[in-house]
């Protein structure tokens, strides 16, 4: 385990008893002003919570071997983590829009200072949960998508003592849930955005910023390489690219593979930061039949694989 991943076990652990904290101050404190805002945001917090455990239950999985059973590892337990995260968040968003309509509809008086009393320390310590992990964010989809839970509860947080300010100062009680409406919006957004890149990711897609036919550009302007096929790349996390590729060669090319092999794993290392890629290499009698036999070729005995980590 690098200090990176001992740093984000850390600060998720920092991060997890700050949000409790949160939710307890704003679930007592909705109860007594009779805030709505304040409660729905007590939940948020909640999932926010829940969120974050879940984060860090992932990140401990992902540092297990990997094993017979699971070759892999448990890195793609992040991906399902930030699915859950994301469709959570929509749940979440659905609700507090019903909420809000419930309260343009008919609107309730508060007790405003102490609602913004509340509001003001949920949101200091959201900004705290944000400044703890916003460094890990591109480091994880799983942490990203835990993060976007943080700041859509910022941001409740913010539209809350707006609103609170606004209510003191006018009345205007239904200013609450018009921006309720708005913050929703935003997290829906969000979260849309987490949940298709894990969707992308679960069905293999190929990873953002990887364009497949450059890759295989590059693969067949390499000497002895006249033909590449069955091209596969994939994600098994946010951050574990995989590539398997199958390279027809020329005459020359059979007589040093460890060359072909050598040049092409250099240039994904080097192109497109691929470090972990399986290449079979075959003569160019198979270019029409990958699978053709062995003896029909004396000039190879099998076909050659090798992975790079």
């Amino acid at each position: 385990m690098d200090d990176r991943e001992r740093n984000l076990r850390k600060r998720l652990w920092v991060a997890i008893g700050l949000t409790m904290i949160i939710f307890l101050a704003e679930l007592i404190g909705g109860w007594w002003t009779h805030s709505l805002a304040l409660l729905s945001d007590a939940f948020h917090v909640l999932t926010d919570a829940f969120s974050l455990l879940l984060t860090l239950v992932a990140v401990y999985l992902a540092m297990r071997p990997p094993s017979d059973r699971h070759t892999f590892g448990f890195h793609r337990l992040e991906i399902f983590a930030a699915a859950f995260n994301a469709g959570s968040l929509l749940v979440i968003c659905v609700w507090l829009a019903w909420e809000a309509i419930e309260r343009l509809l008919h609107p309730q008086p508060i007790l405003t200072r102490e609602m913004l009393v509340i509001a003001s320390i949920g949101l200091i310590f959201n900004l705290a949960v944000i400044f703890l992990l916003h460094s890990h964010m591109r480091q994880s989809l799983n942490v990203k998508s835990a993060v976007l839970h943080v700041i859509g509860d910022t941001a409740s947080s913010v539209g809350v003592i707006v609103a609170g300010v606004t209510m003191s100062l006018t009345g205007w009680f239904w200013v609450d849930p018009l921006l309720s409406l708005l913050i929703i919006a935003t997290i829906s957004y969000n979260a849309l955005k987490v949940a298709k890149e894990a969707a992308h990711i679960l069905m293999e897609g190929v990873p953002s910023g990887i364009d497949t036919q450059s890759v295989r550009d590059v693969l067949e302007s390499l000497p002895n390489i006249r033909q590449v096929h069955d091209l596969h790349i994939w994600s098994l996390c946010s951050s574990c690219l995989y590539l398997s590729a199958h390279l027809v060669v020329d005459e020359e090319g059979t007589k040093d593979i460890n060359s072909v092999l050598s040049s092409a794993q250099e240039a994904l290392r080097r192109r497109f930061h691929i470090y972990h890629a399986t290449l079979q290499v075959e003569p160019s009698e198979c270019s029409s039949n990958y699978l053709c036999e062995n003896h029909h070729h004396p000039n190879i005995q099998q076909s050659h694989q090798q992975t790079v980590h």
